[in-house]
C-alpha cells in the first residue's frame, strides 16, 4: 500500500475517533439523569432494607452503584474532544442533569448514613464492602465531574456552582464511611465491655 494512501487511512481513523469522542449536550444531559435514576434506585433499595430489616437487597445496591461506576468511566473516556459548551440554553441543559446526578448521590450517601447501623446489625460484611463501593464510586464520580466542570466557562455561574456541589459529593461520601465506621464502634462496644468484665 503506497505510504501516502496509509497516511490517509490513519488521518481519516483519528478524525473519526476525535468526532465520536465529542459528545453533544444533549447526549451528557441525558447521560447525567439516566446514572441520577440509577443513583435514586440505588438509595430507595438501601431506604427498604433500612424498613424491613431484608438485608437481600443489598446486592442489587451492589449492581447498581458497579453500573454507574461502569458507565461513568465510559463517559470519561468519551468525553475527551468534548469541547467547552459557549450556548447558554447548552449549560443549563448540561447543568441540570449534572445536579440531578448530584442530588441522587446526596440522598443515596444520605441513605447509607442512616441505614448504616441496621446494616451492620443485618450483615457485619457489609461494613467492607460498602465502604469499598463507596469508595470507588467516589473515585468515578471525581473524575467524571472534573470533566463535566471542564465544559463550563471558567468564568461561568454553572462552573462555580458545579464545582461546589462535587465539593459537597465528597463530604456526604465522607460522612456515609464515618457512619459506618462509628456503627461498628459502637457495635463492638458491648463486646468488648463484657470481655474485660469477663477478664476481671
Amino acid at each position: 500500500m503506497p505510504r501516502h494512501l496509509l497516511s490517509l487511512i490513519v488521518a481519516l481513523y483519528v478524525f473519526a475517533y476525535s468526532a465520536l469522542a465529542a459528545l453533544s449536550s444533549t447526549l451528557i444531559a441525558n447521560s447525567l439523569n439516566e446514572l441520577a435514576q440509577q443513583g435514586f434506585a440505588a438509595k430507595d433499595l438501601v431506604l427498604e432494607i433500612e424498613s424491613t430489616s431484608d438485608v437481600t437487597p443489598i446486592r442489587d445496591v451492589y449492581t447498581e452503584i458497579d453500573t454507574i461506576v461502569t458507565e461513568v468511566l465510559t463517559n470519561v473516556n468519551f468525553m475527551t474532544n468534548t469541547p467547552v459548551i459557549t450556548d447558554e440554553a447548552e449549560e443549563q441543559l448540561v447543568y441540570e442533569g449534572y445536579s440531578n446526578f448530584v442530588q441522587s448521590l446526596f440522598e443515596l450517601m444520605d441513605a447509607f448514613s442512616s441505614a448504616a447501623a441496621e446494616l451492620l446489625s443485618l450483615d457485619a460484611s457489609t461494613k467492607y464492602k460498602i465502604l469499598s463501593e463507596v469508595r470507588v464510586l467516589e473515585t468515578a464520580v471525581d473524575a467524571y465531574f472534573f470533566e463535566i466542570i471542564a465544559l463550563f466557562p471558567a468564568n461561568s455561574s454553572y462552573n462555580a456552582q458545579a464545582n461546589n456541589q462535587k465539593a459537597q459529593v465528597d463530604t456526604h461520601c465522607f460522612q456515609a464511611i464515618w457512619a459506618f465506621d462509628l456503627a461498628a464502634g459502637n457495635s463492638s462496644s458491648p463486646v468488648s465491655a463484657r470481655s474485660f468484665r469477663a477478664r476481671a
